[in-house]
């Protein structure tokens, strides 16, 4: 016979019933009995450690954004110090924001400039490679190097980094930032007293300049040009800058300079000319216009000059240059001698004394009697102005004026005899 079931008690849990109730108050409560089942333990679990992971996640990316928002802001006061060339304020900076973002390639890069800016070039140098390591093509980078290695007097670091940075990749500007890195190499080469390498790059330099407001370009290329000594292609820029309906202000003096080293005095003279209207106080537009009209004036090898123009020139000169000895002799108290006999008028002398004789008889004979019958005079006189002149000028000093001019000539005739 089975046994009676205790009224008195719950049936699932054995706990006594209360008098009159009509349920067990423990086993009552859903959440108790939901408790006691295994799978809800199970899910209950699951569920906690899906929300545990979502709120690390999102701590653990506060915690970064906090950190890069931290970066930033040091990297914002760094590039504000370095506008102020407060280069060592900004190192620290730059190294609090490296902290926060140590793989950053914007700070490491502002990092190496400020450095660079503090002279600490070898530090500087260190980031710099590594950048480059990463992205070879680095405009920017190449020209923080380049720079770098022109002041170390490396020119062939400088000219691998420099051309880097030519035909690299710019975050922005392509065009611009080319055509100036080119202008910075010409500049470094023409510094370092290599004019040919200079000259290549200008050439490829002119060859990139935009026809549209290429005109500031044209001026500086041409300015350029003429330190390099290629006077010609100078002179070819600066008309180019001309040109433009705003033409810059050094132009017009370029052109001027340009045509007076190629020996254009007539050219030079028009461009001068108005440089001088516009600048009345640059020295050498003075200078070199002065000396262009006085080689106008008195050049006796000028073309298209009538016979009697030429020999009034020579005469006109040989005076001036007797003279000019005869003023160094007095300052400096030496004696002259007396004319030279007619034998010794060939005599080749590089001595003063010697070659004022000299002169001093082929002045006496130079008469239009004397040239009609002796026309082969007129060419000696020529030979002797420009030889008493170098030989005043390395005994006496440098020459002014007209002693200036006439020196200028025949530096010129040299070269060309060259």
């Amino acid at each position: 016979m089975a046994e009676e079931v205790n009224p008195q008690k719950c049936p699932q849990c054995g706990t006594p019933l209360p008098q009159g109730a009509s349920g067990c108050p423990k086993c009552g409560n859903g959440w108790v009995l939901l408790l006691r089942s295994r799978e809800t333990v199970l899910s209950l679990s699951a569920l906690l450690l899906v929300i545990s992971f979502f709120l690390t996640g999102m701590i653990v990316r506060r915690y970064h954004q906090k950190r890069q928002s931290l970066g930033i802001e040091w990297f914002a006061a760094g590039r504000e110090q370095m506008k102020e060339n407060n280069a060592p304020a900004a190192l620290s900076d730059f190294r609090d924001s490296l902290v926060y973002n140590p793989d950053d390639a914007q700070v490491q890069f502002q990092l190496a400039e400020a450095l660079s800016e503090e002279g600490r070039n070898e530090e500087a140098r260190s980031y710099l490679l590594g950048l480059l390591g990463q992205a070879p093509a680095d405009a920017p980078v190449n020209l923080a190097l380049a720079r770098i290695a022109s002041t170390s007097g490396s020119e062939a670091d400088a000219l691998r980094y420099y051309h880097g940075a030519i035909y690299g990749i710019w975050p922005a500007n392509l065009e611009e930032n080319r055509l100036n890195t080119r202008l910075e190499l010409c500049r470094f080469l023409i510094a370092e007293n290599d004019s040919a390498s200079a000259d290549s790059e200008l050439i490829a330099l002119e060859a990139e300049i935009p026809r549209r407001n290429g005109a500031v370009l044209h001026e500086q290329t041409g300015e350029l040009f003429l330190r390099a000594g290629d006077a010609n292609r100078a002179l070819d820029e600066f008309r180019r800058a001309l040109e433009g309906t705003h033409p810059p202000g050094d132009a017009m003096r370029g052109a001027g300079l340009a045509a007076f080293r190629m020996g254009n005095y007539r050219v030079a003279e028009r461009y001068l000319e108005r440089a001088d209207r516009g600048q009345k106080n640059e020295a050498d537009v003075k200078a070199d216009l002065e000396t262009s009209r006085l080689i106008l004036a008195w050049n006796p090898e000028a073309p298209r000059l009538t016979d009697a123009e030429r020999r009034d020139r020579v005469r006109h000169d040989l005076a001036q240059v007797i003279s000019r000895v005869e003023s160094c002799a007095n300052a400096s108290g030496v004696g002259l001698p007396e004319p030279a006999n007619q034998t010794t008028l060939t005599d080749k002398s590089d001595d003063l004394t010697t070659q004022y004789a000299q002169a001093k008889t082929l002045q006496a004979r130079l008469s239009d009697r004397e040239l009609a019958r002796h026309p082969e005079r007129l060419d000696a006189a020529i030979n002797m102005i420009f030889e008493l002149e170098t030989t005043a000028t390395q005994k006496c000093g440098e020459p002014t004026g007209l002693d200036g001019a006439l020196e200028i000539l025949g530096k010129n005739r040299q070269s060309v005899g060259q």
